[in-house]
């Protein structure tokens, strides 16, 4: 027997410990090493891919979070792997070994199972990485799909990488075992438990902490997305104490509570429970705030993506809209080229928008400084912005007098720049009108376009009053056309953007385009972070794993000495999948609660209701965490109860 073999030997003996950390290890491997094929890949670092270099960063993003990540999931798992062998340390120390060699024997343990992994994770990263390939020119739509190649910078990375990563990390973790006698490493799961210090002041903080971080994220709009790090800050500090103050106080009453006690399995669930809750905090910590993290980001892309449409409809307000700086002429497109190329290629017109306005210039407080500016607005008459506001739905003006509406196209941004009662000077040429605005909306009814990008609306008496002898040709002109089934007519939209006499690409728009593009870089985006957000979910499940396991020993002596006074089989069971259902959704719980206050903002931010789509992501990973419980609930139960004689 050797240093080696022993070693060998110790990592078969805890083949069932290891295997979740090794399936996690496995998975963070290969999918660094395919993001890595596609960073490093021959088309995307010469270019030869349109969107390849934009996706490329995003992947060396996703790439850092990975190594980020891995850091503190090795390093904890290595502390659970060496905190119920002490005594198996102690023992081996009694009969001889040296500090130097119970050290190497750790060391060459944590080598061969991170060897092992690495090579395993990069043959599937490399198996799979042709499969990610086809989806990425699928998602790019390109039309030569990316040739599957042999990466030699994939490889380097991704083995050196990790190789340095674990023999860090392992090195690290040999100071768990310091400078310890004997005596204390046998002694170590001997010692007495003692009853959980509760402070009054510490749940008072947790409590306080959260309620400010909740109604942060509340309020929260666009103008003010900078609370995003308070709220991080706050949700950090109140869900510790949460968990290592609060819930241990809820334990502790609980516990007093003997009616409830004594009743079937529940003082021996209540009793492990309140003995072990400190022990658990720290995992009930770190579980509850990456179910939010995974929860919050798979939710946001998912519901970014699927509200992707609405936006489009929403800032770009016609599918066809352009702008004539002189309304007299059609310059930039004469609109029977528009309805011929429509009808030709089968598109129903819906409406049509046709209106012309005088521009004006006005003074409004600058966004970050609050200093008066001038801008540029098209004023147009309240008919016609009521004529536009039926087709799309939104609610008319009521003006009379010398009232003035301001109209802000971009919904997303909360900012006032009027407000109601306030007076303010029109100016066009030599002429200035006063008017009092009933307020702002923040909308877009019209190509926002040049000198149409914001409206002031007058009542209709007033508009003639003041354009009364404007000539045509200093109006400007907005047309617009919604078709049916949008989103399909790219080709369409090219030929009308070829026809159409717009150098720079300012005085035209077209929604299809636009969406287009968007949705293959929200798809793509979704694409990649459903990896990380999968790997994600592996890990925070292989920590309640490996917390459930490492005591397994000293929960087998537990049920043998419980079953020979007298329990059954069945209510072994019962003790053990409560202990396990409490650690796995305790955490996840908490991990809900903070997501949905993070949709809440996000249905802030986007102004839409984004109640269906949270809920298919909280139930659909509630599946993926009831199905991570029943496995292992399964294989401890086995585990727990054959070791019964």
């Amino acid at each position: 027997m050797n240093i080696r073999l022993l070693a060998k030997r110790n990592i078969q003996g805890n083949a069932q410990r290891y295997l979740a950390y090794f399936f996690s290890i496995v998975l963070s491997v290969s999918i660094f090493f395919i993001y890595a094929s596609f960073i490093f890949h021959p088309d995307v670092v010469h270019a030869n891919i349109p969107g390849g270099q934009l996706i490329s960063k995003g992947l060396i993003a996703a790439e850092i979070v990975i190594i980020i990540f891995s850091v503190f999931f090795i390093a904890y798992s290595n502390a659970a792997f060496i905190q119920p062998r002490k005594k198996e340390f102690g023992l081996l120390t009694l009969l001889g070994m040296s500090k130097s060699q119970l050290r190497k024997l750790i060391y060459l343990e944590q080598t061969m199972v991170s060897l092992i992994s690495i090579l395993i994770g990069v043959g599937l990263g490399f198996l799979f990485s042709k499969l990610f390939l086809m989806a990425i020119s699928w998602l790019l739509a390109v039309e030569q799909p990316i040739s599957f190649v042999f990466v030699p910078e994939a490889f380097v990375y991704t083995i050196v990488g990790f190789v340095l990563l674990f023999q860090l990390l392992s090195l690290l973790s040999l100071f768990h075992i310091g400078n310890a006698e004997v005596v204390d490493l046998l002694k170590d799961k001997q010692k007495p438990k003692k009853t959980p210090f509760v402070s009054k002041w510490l749940i008072a903080l947790s409590a306080v902490c959260l309620s400010i971080s909740y109604y942060l994220a509340g309020t929260m709009s666009l103008n003010n997305s900078y609370r995003v790090l308070p709220i991080v800050f706050f949700v950090l500090i109140g869900t510790y104490f949460l968990f290592s103050q609060s819930i241990v106080a809820l334990c502790s009453r609980l516990y007093r509570k003997k009616k409830s006690l004594y009743g079937g399995t529940n003082l021996i669930t209540q009793t492990n429970l309140i003995f072990n809750i400190k022990d658990y905090s720290r995992l009930f910590f770190l579980t509850s705030i990456i179910t939010a993290v995974i929860l919050t980001a798979a939710g946001t892309l998912f519901m970014f993506s699927a509200d992707l449409k609405k936006q489009g409809m929403d800032n770009i307000p016609q599918s066809i809209g352009w702008v004539e700086q002189d309304a007299s002429i059609y310059s930039v497109i004469e609109p029977s080229a528009v309805e011929n190329t429509l009808k030709e290629d089968g598109f129903k017109i819906l409406y049509e928008v046709n209106m012309t306005g005088v521009p004006i210039t006005h003074m409004l407080p600058h966004m970050r400084t609050g200093e008066p500016n001038e801008n540029r607005s098209l004023l147009i008459s309240e008919s016609d912005y009521n004529n536009a506001a039926a087709l799309r739905k939104i609610e008319p003006a009521k003006l009379s007098g010398k009232e003035a509406l301001y109209i802000f196209p971009y919904g997303g941004l909360d900012y006032q720049f009027v407000h109601k009662g306030e007076q303010k000077e029109l100016h066009f040429g030599n002429r200035t009108i006063q008017v009092t605005m009933i307020g702002q909306r923040n909308q877009s009814i019209v190509a926002p376009i040049k000198a149409a990008t914001t409206l002031m609306v007058v009542d209709d008496q007033l508009y003639h009053e003041i354009t009364a002898d404007v000539p045509l040709k200093e109006k400007v002109r907005v047309r617009g056309y919604e078709i049916k089934d949008w989103e399909e007519s790219m080709e369409t939209a090219a030929k009308i953007e070829k026809m159409s006499n717009n150098p720079d690409h300012n005085q035209l728009q077209t929604r299809a385009p636009i969406y287009q593009e968007m949705k293959q870089g929200s798809i793509l985006i979704l694409f990649i972070g459903l990896f990380v957000s999968l790997l994600f979910f592996i890990v925070q499940g292989s920590m309640m794993y490996l917390r459930v396991f490492t005591n397994l020993e000293d929960k087998k002596i537990q049920i043998h000495a419980l079953h020979r006074l007298g329990l059954t089989k069945k209510e072994i069971r019962q003790i053990l999948s409560a202990e396990i259902r409490i650690l796995f959704f305790a955490p996840f719980l908490i991990g809900v609660i903070h997501a949905i206050v993070a949709y809440v903002a996000l249905s802030n931010l986007l102004e839409s209701n984004l109640f269906v789509y949270s809920a298919m992501v909280i139930a659909t990973y509630f599946l993926l965490q009831l199905l991570y419980y029943q496995v292992t609930k399964k294989m401890y139960e086995r585990a727990v109860i054959n070791s019964i004689k």
